[in-house]
């Protein structure tokens, strides 16, 4: 007969000594369910062959099975940072932040044109498109970080190619954009082009930063531009003048970090911009 197992459980007689007589039939009965339990859980069930062909073996199949229910713990565990931001009420994009144009003065220092450090000019964002946990509540050259996660910035600035001046003796001129997080590294991200004086056209940077950003940091998003003469007085000598930058910059938070990255590590500071 078929077994009940593993579609019921099967209800057993109690048998006494000297008063029941055990029949054939009821050991074909408990044979019957000894072999639904052997089908349901197949030839050697404390094995697994991984999708390499190789037999990973377990001491009990109750081992086995607390294993899976583990790395099921852990998947779940991942697919809820994935959903963190949803889960907290974090809508994607968390902010969009414009700059409706800021007065950038022309690099004076242009004997050491290439420094890692000397002039370069915060941008002023002054125009919050979308701004749910108020980064910019009033115009400011720094936004701090609302919250420690992994985060995506994007920014694009913008400046018209400036025109050939009779006194100018530079031919191009060049404008850059870094990403500054302070106490970490000047430069998370930069980008920068060059163009011919007097063009009809523009500089376009577009620098990203993806990566962890910590609850306190603050950001700023910095411009120099200059032309290419080595000039120690270029103010004076090769008059570019200041010009105007308008920039735009998205902010997404992506995901927590793991428990136990609270604050950013010492050694994660840029060595090579102090």
């Amino acid at each position: 007969m078929p077994s009940h197992y593993p579609k019921a459980i099967r209800r057993w007689p109690q048998h006494a000594n000297q008063r029941d007589y055990v029949m054939a039939e009821h050991v074909n009965e408990i044979q019957d369910e000894i072999a639904g339990i052997s089908s349901t859980l197949g030839v050697m069930p404390t094995e697994y062959l991984d999708a390499n062909g190789n037999t990973v073996s377990y001491t009990t199949v109750d081992s086995r099975l607390d294993i899976i229910q583990r790395e099921q713990e852990r998947l779940r565990y991942y697919q809820d940072g994935l959903l963190d931001a949803a889960k907290t009420g974090w809508n994607l994009p968390v902010c969009s932040l414009r700059s409706s144009g800021t007065s950038i003065p022309q690099t004076v220092n242009q004997g050491n044109p290439n420094h890692p450090v000397e002039d370069w000019h915060p941008i002023l964002f002054d125009r919050a498109v979308i701004d749910p946990l108020g980064m910019a509540k009033q115009p400011t050259y720094t936004l701090t970080c609302p919250k420690t996660g992994w985060w995506i910035i994007s920014v694009r600035t913008m400046m018209w190619v400036p025109a050939k001046r009779p006194q100018t003796k530079s031919t191009d001129h060049a404008m850059y954009t870094r990403v500054n997080i302070e106490g970490v590294s000047r430069d998370v991200a930069t980008d920068g082009d060059s163009a011919p004086l007097g063009i009809y056209g523009y500089h376009r940077n577009n620098p990203v930063y993806s990566g962890p950003w910590y609850q306190g940091e603050k950001l700023s998003v910095e411009i120099r531009h200059m032309g290419n003469l080595r000039i120690p007085a270029a103010n004076l000598f090769d008059p570019i003048g200041p010009q105007t930058v308008f920039t735009w910059a998205g902010f997404t938070y992506i995901r927590a970090l793991p428990q136990d990255m609270v604050t950013r590590p010492d050694w994660d500071a840029d060595p090579l911009t102090p």
